[in-house]
Formats: C-alpha cells, structure tokens, sequence
C-alpha cells in the first residue's frame, strides 16, 4: 500500500496536467454555481466558467496576468465591432470582414500578451450573438472576469508548483546533448562525416529542447510568486536553474566542436576548399569525446561522475599531446580540447 502511494505521487508530481485538470475543473464548477446570483448574468453565465477555465494556469502569477490580459482583450475586441457597428449599422459580409482585420492587428498589441488572440473572437461574438451593443461587452467581459476571480482564488488556495517538468525537461536536454556529442564520435570513425549543414538540419531535436527547458525553468521560477510552497523548493528550483544554465552553455559548446570538424578546413593550393581529417586524429577526438558524453549521463543518473569526469580529463590531455602531421590538424585538435573541457567544466 505504502509503495503504491508513493508511486501514485511520482505520477501526480510529474504530469502536473492533473492537478491543472483538476483546478480547471473546481474553478469552472464554482463559477457556474455562483454565477446565478449575478444581476443580469442569466442571460450570458456561460462566460464564467470561460473565465475560470482561463484563470487556471500553471502558475499563480501566470494566472493573474492571462486573466487580465484576456479581459483586456474581449474589451478591445468588443469595442471595436461596438464602433464598426454604430458606423455601418448592419452585420453585412463587409461588415464581418472590417471588424476581424481591425480586431487581428488590435490581436498584436503587445500589453494583450499571449491572450491577444481572444481579441477577434470577441469581435465577432460582440457583432453577432450581442448585436454590436455595448451591454454584451460588459457582460462578456465583465463575466468572464469574475470567472477569473474565482479561478485565481482556487490557484492561491492549491497553488501550482511546476517542478517536475522543469526537471524532465532538463533531464532530457542533457540526454540530447550526450546522444548527439556520442553520435558525432561515432561518425568520425565509422562513418563518412556528414556536412555541417546536413548535420544541423537532421539535429535539429538539441534547439527544441533547450527550448522547451528554458520555458520549464521559467514557469517554475514564476511559481514563486505568492506561493508559499514554492518557497520550500527554492534551493532545488535554485540548483536546476544552475543546471539548465550550464547545458545552455555546453550546448553551445558542442556546437563548436561539431562546426569544428565538420566543417571543411581548407589548405593553400587545395582548389575544393577542402581537407579531411586523418583517422590517427578522428579517433582520439572520438574517444573524448565519448568520455565527455558518459560524464554527462552520469551527471545525469545522479551517479559519482568522478570517475568519468578523470576519465574524460584524461583523453583530453592524451588528445592534447597528440602531434598530428598538418597543421590544420593541430588547430582542430586544439580546439576540440579546448571546447570539451570547457564542456566539463560546467559540471565538474
């Protein structure tokens, strides 16, 4: 029993959609009780509930700025299908299509935020469902804050605490970044090296995860606002901050050792602008730079990354004695060194 709770938590904490699931749906529920002891919301309750839906974001700060953003935007878009109203006085095809290309470029104001988009949708349902008048934009938007409130009043009561993601999200950064530097190695001996071009454009998984972690990171460090439980994970939010920190950097990192030997270097007098590394040197680079990649998994693992980290130390400076015969080969095996061990230093 006891390990079945335990594992029922683990699934809670890393698939917060639960508790968005659950928070959305108190919200929307409370909302569309309350909603009939507003004066005149009976014709229009079904925006409460909207609201709340709105409301119930990831985190509690995130909340309070959509739900305002959101409002702002039914105003805006309200107002303007208000105005093209009193001017044209009809809901003609010209008319419709006035009021969505004034509402789409209202959509881009930048305080309207991410919630812009609600501007046109409100446009429309102001000319059609409320006939252009202005008691329907105070009731939408007036509903679909006070949907919000309650929205908002369930996140401060069970505030959201966005952790986990954040910590797969950087887990899985890292896993990318070992799988690809592992590949590159695998290339150079096995294989003949893909142009950098191809190279980029078939790895293109590396740019869509730091994406995704530096998003994850910074909903979590935004849950901190007015949220008493974040607080408690402060010194772990603080150390995954510092970890996504260092794979942003080593990131960078790697992609300096791949433009480094998949880039042609090219010889005076060599007319295809060319020349390829001898295996005497594709080999040692290889070999570091798969002892970089098991320093980055077992990182990782939560594993004593001692051991790989001498490791890796170790073929660096082998690689670094290394006399190649040319000297552009010396320039690459220079810099690989130089990027790799900058690459452990962010996690040594």
């Amino acid at each position: 029993m006891h390990s079945a709770r335990i594992r029922l938590l683990d699934l809670w904490a890393s698939h917060p959609r639960f508790a968005l699931a659950l928070r959305a749906a108190c919200a929307a529920a409370i909302a569309w009780s309350l909603v009939r002891f507003i004066p005149g919301a009976q014709d229009y309750p079904y925006y409460a509930p909207f609201g709340a839906i709105i409301a119930t974001t990831s985190t509690l700060a995130g909340s309070v700025r959509e739900s305002m953003q959101a409002v702002g935007a039914i105003v805006v878009g309200g107002t303007i299908a208000w105005l093209v109203d009193l001017v044209t006085g009809d809901t003609a095809p010209l008319t419709v299509g006035i009021v969505v290309a004034l509402s789409v470029c209202a959509a881009g104001w930048r305080p309207l935020g991410v919630m812009g988009g609600w501007a046109p949708t409100a446009a429309v349902f102001t000319l059609i469902i409320g006939h252009g008048e202005a008691f329907f934009i105070g009731a939408y938007g007036g509903l679909t804050l006070y949907g919000a409130a309650v929205g908002i009043l369930i996140n401060v009561m069970a505030p959201p605490l966005p952790l986990a993601p954040a910590r797969s999200a950087v887990g899985h950064t890292r896993r990318v970044l070992a799988s690809q530097l592992r590949e590159l190695g695998d290339l150079m001996v096995a294989y003949e090296l893909p142009t950098l071009e191809q190279w980029h454009r078939d790895h293109s998984e590396l740019r869509r995860a730091r994406a995704q972690m530096r998003d994850a990171v910074l909903r979590a460090q935004e849950s901190l606002t007015g949220n008493a439980r974040a607080r408690r994970h402060r010194q772990a939010l603080r150390k995954l901050t510092e970890e996504a920190d260092a794979l942003d950097r080593v990131a960078l990192l790697v992609a300096d050792v791949s433009d480094l030997v998949l880039r042609p270097h090219g010889m005076p007098g060599d007319p295809s602008g060319q020349a390829a590394l001898a295996d005497s040197v594709r080999e040692p680079i290889a070999r570091a730079m798969h002892r970089v990649a098991d320093a980055l998994d077992a990182y990782a693992d939560g594993a004593d990354t001692d051991p790989e980290l001498k490791a890796a130390d170790e073929e660096l400076n082998e690689l670094l004695h290394f006399q190649p015969r040319e000297t552009h080969e010396q320039l690459v095996v220079n810099s690989v060194v130089l990027s790799l061990r900058r690459a452990l230093d962010t996690f040594a």
